[in-house]
């Protein structure tokens, strides 16, 4: 009697210790933060001015005050020049190299990179499905180099220029400056911090006038001629970046506005969506059904041990055996889903809630078939026995 309870506690412990290294097996997977170091990838460049943005890199303003927001609008149209060079032209994605935003996706402002094109516009129509206004110039070179661009803009639409070149004119597209508490400008990334730009800014600009050909023309001579925006300062601009600092964090602005940048040490999210609906970046490709395939069979061990620990500590009833463990996994999901907000390298989905919760279910299930299964297995002996055991009875009472 002593052994088999002995043998009955053994297995008990097992049982909860395998339950216990499922559940922070599937803690670490859920947290992992991949290639996430939380150190902010925007550092100073030290032979020249200008920063490097690399992988999970910011900077960003606070946001912007009235004066600011009223100074550069639509009304009158306004002009940005940066100088650039990105790393590559072969980045995956949509890239951020510049963006005002709100809050508001839709809202935002967005010079940003998608393989040699540099597109500007407003919203967030990255893929162009919806065919929003947008213009779109291209800067290949063999190799990557610096990149003199002017982005105009007026009521009579839109005009980019590379270097001295007018690259691209869209006469339907007039940007906007998104308005709101929360406006700021961010260099190198999203607000979500998941678009990061790999390159350098070496200057930035910001106008509260369009700039003509013959502007855009002497501003990129100068540029190439100093290999600096100091002498924008003569025109007034609104925000003047000159990137000299070399050290520190913050960028300081030389224009009318005195909006600096932000550089802080550790890569710092903006905006946190928590369980974004997932219909939100939808694309239904074989990378978006394997992730929904990983979340489901993540959680089915977790769900099948579970219910076979709650069973063995007498939680007889199936019903609650199902709720408790479906309700634990969908905590344990949910408090997944709520820390990866703030992770760049992850995302906070309801699609990942569901596919995890579905996962724990289906591990409950599959316990459930196999005890019905092994039960009625030990149970056919027994009931061959007593319908032989009947008819030998039978068969007496008939002789």
């Amino acid at each position: 009697m002593n052994f088999l309870m002995n043998s009955k506690k053994n297995r008990l412990k097992l049982l909860v210790g395998l339950l216990v290294a499922i559940f922070f097996g599937t803690l670490f997977f859920g947290l992992r933060p991949k290639d996430f170091t939380f150190t902010n990838g925007a550092n100073w460049i030290s032979e020249r001015p200008g920063i490097r943005f690399s992988k999970y890199g910011i900077a960003y303003t606070d946001p912007f005050v009235e004066s600011i927001k009223e100074g550069i609008s639509e009304l009158n149209g306004f002009s940005i020049t940066i100088a650039f060079k990105p790393e590559s032209f072969h980045e995956d994605g949509f890239n951020f190299i510049l963006s005002i935003h709100n809050g508001k996706n839709c809202d935002q402002l967005l010079v940003g990179q998608w393989r040699s094109y540099i597109i500007v516009m407003n919203g967030d129509d990255y893929s162009n499905r919806r065919k929003t206004p947008r213009v779109a110039a291209n800067i290949f070179s063999p190799t990557p180099k610096i990149t003199f661009l002017t982005v105009s803009t007026s009521k009579k639409g839109t005009k980019v220029y590379v270097s001295s070149q007018l690259a691209k004119t869209n006469s339907d597209l007039i940007l906007k400056i998104p308005k709101g508490d929360k406006t700021r400008l961010i260099l190198g990334n999203s607000v979500y911090g998941k678009h990061s730009w790999n390159g350098e800014i070496y200057g930035l600009a910001f106008y509260d006038y369009p700039l003509n050909a013959n502007e855009a023309l002497f501003h990129s001579k100068r540029w190439h001629e100093d290999q600096n925006l100091s002498f924008a300062e003569k025109g007034k601009p609104a925000v003047l970046y000159l990137f000299d600092e070399k050290r520190g964090k913050k960028a300081f602005d030389r224009g009318e506005g005195k909006l600096h940048l932000e550089i802080p040490p550790r890569m710092h999210t903006l905006e946190k969506p928590i369980l974004s609906p997932p219909w939100i970046g939808l694309k239904l490709n074989r990378n978006y059904f394997i992730d929904i395939i990983v979340n489901i069979i993540g959680f089915i061990p977790l769900g099948f041990i579970l219910s076979t620990t709650l069973f063995k500590f007498n939680v007889t009833s199936e019903k609650r055996v199902v709720l408790m463990t479906v309700a634990s996994c969908f905590i344990l999901s949910l408090t997944i889903e709520i820390i990866q907000a703030w992770m760049p390298s992850r995302s906070s989905s309801m699609l990942d809630l569901m596919s995890n919760t579905s996962g724990a279910l289906i591990g409950v299930l599959i316990y459930l078939l196999i005890v019905k299964l092994v039960g009625a297995e030990a149970d056919l002996p027994v009931r061959q026995r007593t319908q032989t055991g009947i008819l030998i009875h039978r068969g007496k009472h008939e002789d």
